[in-house]
């Protein structure tokens, strides 16, 4: 089996599989990943529309009702393949069980689509870029990034899951495939017996082909003769009854008209006996014509059952030792994604402020209001006081 087909059977018995086992519940990630907290605020940045020159456009500080307060920001390895679309980083979050933990707030704001941003022009680190996951709070900042990693890791074990398993099932009906190989050989051979002397009395100068179709075409031409056969001795038997009742019915009937009707009963108990001799060699001929096709139809299957056996003796190892290769040279898709450095860095969002950060600049913007409110009076009574001069 040449390894391009190989990768093919691989890509088929792996696509119905892999769904299913990445739904199986995780360790929490958020344990293996180092957070950093930064002082600096960042721009909440979108993706839009691509333009003519094929350039994404990006939107800072999009409008809405719901406005993140942090970033995640995760810098992962170009090599792995699937994490470059918003869509698709989205769904790996919502595939791990970390995402039921976000806040309300989060699972509103992530309805709205704007809560990933991939950054895949991104040149700051070689061989990185990054990708940035906005939330309501830091806490759910964090969950993002775990959810993603997750979602991720969650793909890569199904796929090494499946490889494993069909690595085992292979060898499973390699072993079967020899077990099974010299049984039906033995039973072709005892069914080549059987045959060959039946085919020899038969079908001698026909091919099987030929032979198979002579020998259908004899059955039903034998049961076309049977159903003929059998309307002919009815009525046999009929006129049988017909001159018995005569026979019998009529005591004086003159010699020579007894004499007739005992002639035509012979004729007919001869005619009778022809009859049934015919059915006889007729289910005869019909027996071994089904036999001579069941032997026909079971040694055709036995030649295409040890001929699949066959081929998979031949193809297994192959498929074997290329799933061996497989998982002793683990390509990027099947290895965990590489953070730069295992390290998260949660950013502030300009403008995003928390409801408790909105309250407390609430309460200092009264403070300030009110402080300057007092000072405005108090530079204003000197002034009231003074007493008008009369000059």
């Amino acid at each position: 089996m040449r390894p391009v087909t190989i990768s093919i059977v691989l890509s088929v018995l792996l696509a119905t599989d892999a769904a299913a086992a990445a739904q199986a519940e995780p360790n929490d990630v958020r344990s293996e990943l180092k957070f950093q907290t930064s002082s600096k605020r960042v721009d909440w940045t979108v993706r839009g529309e691509k333009t003519e020159g094929g350039k994404w456009l990006l939107y800072d500080n999009p409008p809405g009702a719901i406005k993140p307060t942090h970033v995640a920001e995760l810098v992962l390895h170009r090599e792995y393949p699937r994490s470059t679309s918003e869509r698709g980083v989205l769904e790996k979050i919502q595939d791990s069980p970390i995402a039921k933990k976000f806040s309300k707030a989060q699972q509103e704001f992530l309805k709205t689509g704007f809560a990933v941003w991939v950054d895949e022009e991104s040149r700051r680190i070689p061989n990185y870029f990054s990708t940035w996951l906005y939330a309501a709070s830091e806490d759910d900042a964090k969950l993002m990034a775990g959810a993603y990693i997750d979602g991720l890791n969650g793909l890569v074990n199904a796929k090494l899951t499946e490889y494993k398993r069909h690595l085992h099932e292979s060898q499973q009906r390699l072993e079967q495939a020899q077990k099974e190989l010299p049984e039906k050989q033995a039973k072709l051979k005892a069914c080549e017996d059987r045959f060959k002397p039946v085919k020899q009395d038969r079908h001698q100068f026909e091919s099987d082909d030929e032979t198979a179709k002579s020998s259908q075409q004899t059955v039903t031409e034998m049961n076309k003769m049977l159903d003929m056969l059998e309307i002919e001795m009815i009525g046999t038997s009929e006129k049988l009854k017909t001159i018995e009742k005569y026979r019998k019915g009529q005591e004086k009937l003159a010699g020579q008209l007894y004499l007739k009707l005992d002639e035509m009963f012979i004729e007919q108990m001869i005619e009778l006996s022809s009859i049934e001799a015919r059915i006889h060699m007729a289910e005869q001929i019909r027996a071994k014509e089904q036999r001579f096709l069941g032997l026909l139809t079971e040694r055709s299957q036995l030649q295409r059952d040890t001929e699949d056996l066959k081929v998979l003796i031949s193809s297994l190892p192959e498929l074997i030792s290329h799933i061996t290769h497989e998982l002793e040279n683990l390509t990027p898709d099947m290895l965990p994604p590489k953070v730069y450095q295992d390290k998260v860095t949660i950013w502030r969002i300009k403008g995003g402020y928390t409801p408790e950060e909105e309250e407390k600049l609430g309460r200092m913007r009264r403070d300030m209001e009110k402080e300057v409110e007092e000072l405005y009076k108090m530079e204003l009574q000197p002034m009231t006081e003074k007493e008008p001069d009369v000059h």
